[in-house]
């Protein structure tokens, strides 16, 4: 364990300062892409189309008009890479009108006790275990998000504001602010059509870095370039997304579908179609459910091109299952799934709770 994180200092800074020096950097504040919510995860993050509630403040916020009670409340927990890093959510959401519905979504991203290890070694070459020291690397986002009907029938919209904080240690901090925005189409039960445009107009961030004299010539003297204050911008990117249900057996059991696909605007990536500007990467989920009472999911996303052991170009992709129980007024969910494409390592557990009370209210666009 020592060795893995005292390795994760000089290469959280590579990155921050990458990031920082590169205006349009593809994956910055990627952290906003990993989803809230074991369901909707366990569908392969196919979502947009039809997801309520509390969720939709982060998936399509122009879901919030669904959400059936007055007042819900939920919260996740996941462990990645050994339990290396940790992925939280705390949220809120209140419909504060018949058909309007507000939400307040807080996500945390964080590595703790990382190992400072620039100090280890003294001006002798001497190792010095008294200046070894630990911090904390985390990004949180604060999402607060409404969604309403709109004069067309069927249609809902919804946006959300993000604050962003991110720092590591305190050697490094960013601050950050974006905005979300969202359609939803009902015109049945049985199917549904989302829009989701993240970071519309796109998401910046500003880093600083505070260095002493000491880091600054241990980072140089390791060929390290130190790094410089800068903006990070992250480029819209657009989901679109279509679900479908049907009822079996007299409504007791329902199957249900959805396709989305998220196109992103900061040029070529490893996607199953990349284009010079724009890069389509499709995801689909699949349900079954039992008296809305039990449910089982499971899903597919980020089809990815690599070279195998003959260095042949392959297409892989994610999977995911997961599974849901709703004891009266609370959810509980599941979803078993991986962080891009690795070895069993990568897979990881995430659970999901959610409390929803204050009766049954007005639901759904005029």
């Amino acid at each position: 364990m020592f060795s893995i994180k005292s390795t994760l200092f000089i290469g959280l800074f590579g990155l921050s300062q990458v990031f920082a020096q590169d205006f349009n950097p593809k994956y910055a504040n990627e952290f906003l892409n990993m989803g809230v919510g074991a369901a909707a995860l366990g569908m392969g993050s196919a979502v947009v189309a039809d997801v309520d509630g509390l969720n939709a403040g982060v998936w399509n916020p122009a879901g919030l008009s669904q959400q059936a009670q007055a007042t819900e409340i939920g919260l996740m927990h996941a462990s990645y890479f050994g339990g290396l890093a940790a992925f939280d959510h705390l949220g809120v959401s209140r419909r504060v009108a018949p058909q309007t519905v507000v939400a307040l979504n807080l996500i945390r991203l964080g590595v703790d006790n990382i190992y400072n290890t620039t100090q280890l070694i003294d001006n002798q070459g001497n190792i010095d275990y008294s200046q070894l020291q630990t911090f904390n690397s985390a990004d949180y986002a604060l999402i607060g998000s409404i969604g309403k009907p709109t004069r067309v029938q069927h249609l809902s919209v919804g946006v959300s504001a993000k604050v962003l904080y991110r720092h590591i240690g305190n050697f490094a901090k960013a601050y950050g602010f974006g905005f979300d925005a969202g359609l939803q189409y009902r015109p049945s039960k049985y199917w549904s059509a989302g829009l989701s445009m993240r970071d519309a107009t796109s998401t910046f961030s500003a880093w600083t870095y505070t260095l002493s004299p000491e880091m600054q010539a241990t980072l140089l003297q390791t060929n390290n370039e130190l790094p410089q204050n800068g903006i990070e911008q992250m480029l819209p990117r657009i989901v679109l997304g279509i679900a479908g249900k049907l009822p079996l057996k007299n409504e007791k059991y329902e199957l249900g579908g959805q396709l989305n696909a998220e196109i992103t605007t900061d040029g070529p990536r490893n996607t199953l179609l990349s284009g010079s500007v724009f890069s389509l990467d499709p995801r689909a989920g699949l349900y079954l459910n039992y008296d809305h009472k039990l449910t089982l999911r499971t899903g597919v996303s980020q089809f990815q091109y690599f070279l195998d052991f003959d260095q042949n170009k392959k297409l892989g992709l994610q999977p995911h299952l997961g599974a849901g129980v709703v004891l009266q007024n609370w959810t509980i969910d599941y979803a078993f799934t991986r962080l891009g494409l690795g070895g069993e390592g990568y897979f990881t557990h995430l659970f999901s709770l959610k409390w929803a009370f204050g009766g049954p209210s007005a639901v759904g666009a005029n």
